[in-house]
């Protein structure tokens, strides 16, 4: 299953947003309320700079955060993930900015995450001079490529690790096999360190679908090793990414359908829909569009056996009602 760049990297930042902000503002993080929390405007966004079809999407947060002060401040993020040249991506840093900080009154700080080789395209200012006036916007900027994995293996914090995997993208080696083993190997360090359960399974599901493989053999060893390695669930952040990316995939009709049903039988009898209902509704579908056992577990965040229950009894449901209708 193949889940955009995008939609992982907002999901990761997401998740981790604490561990994000003192990697990449470490200089400005002691004056930040991280106790009263982050808020996502995502929406608000896309409202002021709806993506344009004609070209390849950006992915973009804002980030809605408090000083120790009181201040109100926002944080414009926008994560180059594509790999891509981009000649207008100075001028679409200051677009924006301007556009928050015209609708919110509030301080805006931009930073651009560059994760290809083309430096000639890693802008950190956005320039504009006419007639005697000149305009000059200077932005934060963090290019993977300036920073090893070795480099990245030593930092503790638990975001060098998503940079670290990025790698995987940036210098994708040709052997799958070798890919397998960066990825588990990256996995298990980050077993061994000190790290809350909830980030671990996080960063782990951000390993494997940020690049995947295309060899099923070797994608079917993964998946026995990781389930081996981590036993993990996806904590909501990058859950709702993926569950969202699938949707755009084609798989929405599955969840689209059971959600559905789920909500109008809910409305009629006053009662909300049991996990069980949910998931005789849902899973099904999810497997007949192509996802494994394993993938749809980690999307509920419930074991494989369990959801070979459910299809299981799907199945017994189906020659049921072809037998009555053969009766």
């Amino acid at each position: 299953m193949l889940i955009s760049k995008d939609a992982l990297w907002k999901g990761i930042i997401e998740s981790l947003i604490d561990d994000f902000i003192w990697f990449f503002f470490s200089e400005y993080a002691e004056i930040i309320d991280f106790e009263r929390g982050f808020e996502f405007l995502d929406t608000e966004l896309q409202k002021l700079v709806p993506d344009n079809p004609g070209h390849k999407r950006h992915a973009d947060k804002l980030i809605k955060a408090w000083l120790k002060s009181g201040e109100e401040v926002w944080f414009l993020i926008h994560v180059e993930v594509q790999g891509y040249p981009d000649p207008f991506f100075d001028r679409r840093m200051f677009e924006i900015v301007y556009r928050v900080g015209d609708k919110f009154q509030r301080p805006v700080t931009g930073l651009a995450i560059y994760t290809d080789w083309n430096r000639k395209h890693h802008f950190s200012e956005f320039r504009s001079s006419f007639m005697g006036s000149d305009l000059v916007y200077k932005f934060n900027t963090y290019a993977l490529c300036d920073h090893s994995p070795a480099e990245l293996s030593l930092n503790p914090n638990p975001f060098a690790a998503v940079m670290e995997a990025a790698w995987q993208y940036l210098d994708l080696p040709e052997d799958e096999q070798i890919l397998l083993n960066l990825k588990l190997d990256l996995i298990h360090r980050l077993k061994l360190r000190n790290i809350p359960r909830d980030k671990i399974n996080v960063l782990i599901n951000f390993i494997k679908y940020i690049v995947p493989f295309t060899n099923s053999e070797i994608q079917a060893n993964f998946e026995q090793d990781l389930i081996t390695l981590s036993n993990a669930d996806i904590p909501m952040g990058l859950q709702e990414a993926i569950l969202a990316d699938v949707k755009k995939q084609g798989l929405e009709e599955g969840l689209e359908i059971g959600l559905a049903k789920g909500i109008e039988q809910g409305i009629e009898q006053g009662i909300e829909i049991g996990e069980a209902n949910l998931l005789s509704l849902t899973v099904p579908a999810l497997y007949q569009k192509g996802l494994s056992v394993e993938e749809i577990a980690i999307i509920y965040q419930i074991s494989i056996e369990k959801i070979e229950e459910v299809l299981a009894h799907a199945q017994n449901e189906q020659h049921r009602e072809t037998d009555l209708e053969e009766e």
